[in-house]
């Protein structure tokens, strides 16, 4: 019977092609981007669950209030290890970790600029990254020792056993190869391509020995594992008060845990309280995707019901020889599981092709895996949903007619069949509608940002990232560099353009408000950093040589001179500490963080000891590719451990964008598909409108209706669906996308022309779609069809 069921369904498909065509293209549209958000949002869900003791894990943050807001900050100052490790024994393993630093390895002719972090020995305990070669208990207990991961130590060393080996570190230090690692899985939350010993920095930084009994330097993190039965919220509260009195600068400041299972997804903070993050994009695009599959499904709904004066002959008669109801719903369930899962092997189709072109909005990561048996079992799973909601109101529907109206001719479609049908085109354009406006938004949010003032100049300014030769040898770098001819300006600072590096919470000046804690972020540099950075000055002026008190002289931002509300602040001073600063000049706010916020308050001091950047501007009419060859030599002569690599500051500014654009993006292509799928179904009922109404038509033809009177007859219907729809998805997306919009500080108001315009487009598109039937019917030879 099973058989026959299939059997039965094949010649139903290949006798009405037309229509088994649009279904399995709706469907296949609809189950390709289902199963590719369905694969992003399985992968974006799976971050650091390799971690075998993943839910004792937390990272310790800190909870500040500055400047009169909640803050909260994942980089802590070195005592809070000692204080967690040695007082607390609910903690079994802790680790301290620098957030990742970029070194240069070397050994014999081969050299590497690699991230890696300085952690300490319970990090490979506390963290599952399997050792493969070397001992994980004692391969970070040496100072000058160093883990690999499998890639980079096939890509030093080769086949040849690397334990052991000696890796000279930016040119100055020999360490040893303790272990090996597996490569960093891309579902990790950390990222790094070597470990080394935290030890390390302390025996070799002046700065980071020197923290370790100072409380009011932040900037390293902490993570700890607890033991097993450990209270997460309980242990928070115990070492919430730790930091109180430690700084006299900072009078509210608090501890807390966060677990590992919500850093990749929930690592927004606001007012000190986990609020989301990723996981808002995963929530919205898995309800888009699901969104997109449902308007398939209601084509094909509404393309089998309205089919019913074809298959209510077939039912009578099947009924009339004995078929029960119940046979006969299994049967039309088969046409429909059959129709989806051909659609689903035409998406494993369309899924192959389209992920190259997607590997730039997030997709990068994502592949169908063929041998993964749990992913199939998921997959036929949703193929077998979607074929049941697919095909349960027609096989429901179908199979309810009596065999003796059927076979009398007077079984008529009822009105709320008719009703329900439109009820689902009015639910499709409705989705259809909210993804169209939510992108026209989400562009013109990103078009608004990307052209607000930055303060600075990005076209041919490049980046260098300041290694300790650089440093070292600056002077005679800036001189030749200066002379190949292509180079307007050179700079060193403690920041690129597009980072902040240090924010001081010591500052004072006249009139502040003793009881209040401000931070303010800082930019180290010394000559020439304003003619490289391109900064714009609205009062005042830059470092300059010859001004000898130059060296205590600061340079505010407009926030900061709004925040301190000097109004004629050349001249005056500040305090950073003890020390007096005189404010030489003010600029324009300076974008350098995040471009969705506002400024914060920042000043430039005179420093060329903190040095993380290296600034280089190009000649306005430099020919860049010369340029390049030419600082080349240069470079490599004075970093001679380090690869030659640089970067475009427009374009590392345009990586701040990188969420916005593939929300956009997505948001697009989910508009599009959408619009396509509804209008599929659009043109399929517009067949059966045609075919049903065609006497109807030639009637009124012979009584004198123009094609265009007739035109019009037969699309209204569709148009006033389409305008229902549009009436209902204004208001709710209106109202989305502006609490969408309030969560970014800078963002545009909702235009009002959005709204009209999008819904024009749909009902345009829409009256298009049935046009073509519409107007085909309308110019039918009324002779041949009363003739029939």
């Amino acid at each position: 019977m099973i058989r026959n069921y299939f059997k039965v369904a094949t010649r139903h498909l290949l006798r009405n092609k037309t229509l088994s065509f649009i279904n399995i293209l709706g469907l296949s549209l609809g189950m390709t981007f289902a199963l590719l958000i369905g694969m992003w949002v399985y992968f974006e869900t799976s971050f650091d669950s390799f971690n075998k003791n993943g839910e004792r894990v937390a990272l310790v943050m800190k909870h500040t209030l500055m400047n009169d807001q909640k803050n909260t900050s994942s980089s802590l100052m070195m005592p809070v290890y000692d204080e967690l490790k040695n007082n607390y024994p609910e903690i079994k393993h802790i680790s301290r970790l620098d957030w990742g630093s970029t070194h240069s390895l070397v050994s014999k002719n081969r050299k590497f600029k690699k991230q890696g972090y300085y952690v300490d020995p319970d990090f490979l305990r506390i963290f599952t990254y399997p050792i493969i070669k070397g001992n994980a208990e004692t391969a970070l207990r040496e100072p000058n020792s160093i883990v690999l991961t499998e890639s980079l130590a096939d890509a030093i060393f080769g086949k040849v056993n690397p334990i052991g080996k000696v890796i000279r570190i930016d040119n100055k230090y020999n360490i040893q190869v303790t272990a090996v690692m597996q490569d960093v899985p891309t579902n990790s939350s950390l990222d790094f391509e070597y470990l080394a010993p935290f030890e390390f920095k302390v025996q070799n930084d002046p700065d980071v020995k020197g923290s370790q009994t100072r409380w009011n330097n932040s900037f390293i993190g902490t993570v700890v594992e607890v033991n097993e039965g450990v209270s997460m919220d309980a242990l928070s509260k115990k070492i919430s008060p730790m930091l109180a009195g430690r700084d006299p600068y900072i009078k509210t400041q608090t501890l807390s845990l966060y677990p590992m299972g919500r850093w990749h997804l929930y690592d927004d903070f606001k007012d000190w309280v986990n609020t989301g993050g990723q996981i808002l994009f995963v929530r919205l695009f898995g309800i888009i995707g699901a969104f997109v599959l449902l308007i398939a499904c209601i084509n094909f709904m509404n393309l089998s019901t309205a089919r019913f004066e074809k298959r209510a002959k077939e039912v009578g008669i099947r009924k009339a020889i004995g078929s029960q109801r119940r046979q006969l719903v299994i049967q039309f369930l088969a046409e429909s599981l059959l129709t989806v899962f051909l659609a689903f092997f035409l998406s494993l189709v369309l899924i192959q092709l389209l992920l190259p072109f997607l590997k730039d909005i997030g997709f990068e990561n994502i592949q169908f895996d063929f041998t993964n048996g749990s992913l199939w079992a998921a997959v036929l799973g949703v193929c077998l949903m979607t074929g049941l909601l697919a095909g349960s109101y027609p096989a429901l529907y179908l199979s309810s007619f009596l065999p003796v109206k059927v076979l009398k001719g007077i079984l008529q479609q009822g009105t709320g069949t008719v009703n329900f049908r439109k009820t689902l085109v009015v639910t499709q354009f409705f989705i259809s509608i909210m993804l169209i406006i939510g992108t026209v938004v989400i562009f013109q949010q990103i078009s608004h940002v990307r052209s607000r003032s930055i303060g600075y100049d990005l076209d041919n300014l490049i980046t260098l990232d300041a290694s300790e030769d650089l440093v070292k040898n600056y002077d005679a770098l800036k001189y030749d560099l200066l002379n190949t001819g292509y180079i307007a300006s050179v700079a060193k600072a403690s920041s690129g353009m597009t980072w902040v590096n240090n924010d001081f919470t010591h500052f004072s000046w006249e009139g502040k408000d003793p009881g209040s804690a401000v931070t303010i972020n800082v930019v180290m540099t010394d000559w020439d950093y304003e003619k490289a950075a391109g900064l714009k000055f609205i009062a005042g002026r830059s470092f300059e040589k010859r001004y000898a008190t130059d060296s205590t002289a600061v340079i505010l931002n407009e926030s900061a001179l709004k925040l301190i509300g000097y109004k004629e602040p050349i001249g005056k001073t500040m305090k950073l500490g003890d020390q007096d600063l005189t404010i030489i000049g003010v600029t324009k706010n300076v974008l350098m963080q995040n471009p969705f916020s506002h400024v914060k308050p920042g000043v430039i001091l005179f420093n060329g000891g903190n040095v993380n950047a290296i600034l280089i501007r190009l000649k306005d009419q430099a020919d860049l590719s010369k340029a390049i060859a030419a600082m080349q030599p240069v470079l490599n002569k004075y970093n001679p451990s380090l690869p030659f690599e640089y970067r475009f500051a427009d374009e590392e500014f345009g990586k701040k964008f990188r969420i916005a654009n593939q929300v956009a993006k997505l948001a697009g292509i989910f508009a599009c598909l959408g619009i396509f799928i509804s209008c599929l179904g659009l043109f399929g009922l517009a067949i059966f409108m045609a075919e049903r109404r065609s006497k109807e038509v030639t009637i009124r033809k012979i009584l004198g209706a123009t094609v265009t009177n007739l035109w019009l007859l037969l699309s209204a219907e569709f148009v006033w669906l389409v305008a229902i729809a549009c009436i209902l998805a204004s208001p709710i997306t209106f109202w989305v996308m502006t609490k969408w919009l309030q969560t970014y500080e800078y963002h545009i108001e909702i235009q009002w022309w959005i709204i009209p315009a999008a819904a024009m487009a749909a009902i345009l598109v829409a009256l298009f779609t049935v046009s073509f039937q519409a107007i085909n019917t309308a110019s039918l030879n009324p002779a041949k069809t009363l003739r029939s």
